[in-house]
């Protein structure tokens, strides 16, 4: 236990707590969590001239699944949609001594997409209330459904959050073309009644950590590393 205490320690902090973007390391994804849903590398970037980037993420359970999309804004019907799918390791994928992490990477896969088709998912974004305001005040534990949005577009960084189940949730128009869109090959883990994941004996049956982010002024407060 002191070993592997000792590991995670060096682990983080060689890796750090900010995300950079990009990787599919899933040990890496675990430390810099927190940051890469806040999108800290966008604000870092958003000055940049002609820069325009959103990350989308679903959290269906975080013991369960993480769907997270990436929408770049590029030349005339270029645009770039990067989807990444994290899910419970599973051992029967195999694991071999060139990739011990193997049942834990996430699944990982790219559209291109026309000015019409990246326009209708921004359209859908702003239809949800982004960026028009971030719901200050609201809180979004890890074992429950919900999805959040960072972006940047013309030097501004615009953020939100709806959570399962509420009518902004219900009200949603993106996440039905981003599913659509979605050629990662893995299901969609749809939002339920999560009461019976908070129990003691439910909480860390995947091993994963449990925690409680809250929406701020224009992003996610008191945010700290997962570990």
């Amino acid at each position: 236990m002191l070993r592997l205490s000792s590991l995670i320690l060096v682990l983080g902090l060689l890796v750090g707590c900010a995300y950079r973007g990009g990787g599919d390391d899933p040990v890496v994804g675990h430390f810099s969590h927190f940051s890469m849903l806040n999108g800290d590398d966008i604000r870092e970037r958003c000055g940049t001239p002609d820069y325009e980037r959103y990350r989308i993420t679903y959290n269906a359970l975080y013991s369960e699944q993480v769907r997270i999309y990436e929408l770049r804004r590029g030349p005339k019907d270029g645009h770039v949609l990067s989807i990444q799918v994290s899910k419970t390791g599973n051992l029967a994928e195999g694991v071999t001594l060139d990739d011990l992490l193997k049942p834990w990477r996430p699944v990982t896969s790219r559209v291109f997409l026309d000015d019409a088709t990246f326009n209708r998912v921004l359209a859908g974004l702003e239809a949800g209330g982004f960026g028009k305001g971030a719901p200050k005040g609201l809180e979004l534990p890890s074992e429950s459904f919900w999805w959040m949005a960072v972006g940047c577009r013309e030097g501004r960084v615009d953020f939100h959050a709806w959570h399962y189940p509420s009518p902004e949730f219900s009200a949603l128009v993106f996440d039905k073309l981003l599913f659509a869109m979605d050629n990662s090959g893995v299901r969609v883990n749809p939002p339920r009644d999560s009461v019976g994941v908070y129990a003691p004996q439910n909480q860390y049956k995947s091993g994963n950590s449990t925690f409680n982010l809250k929406v701020g002024d224009n992003g996610l407060v008191g945010v700290s590393r997962l570990f």
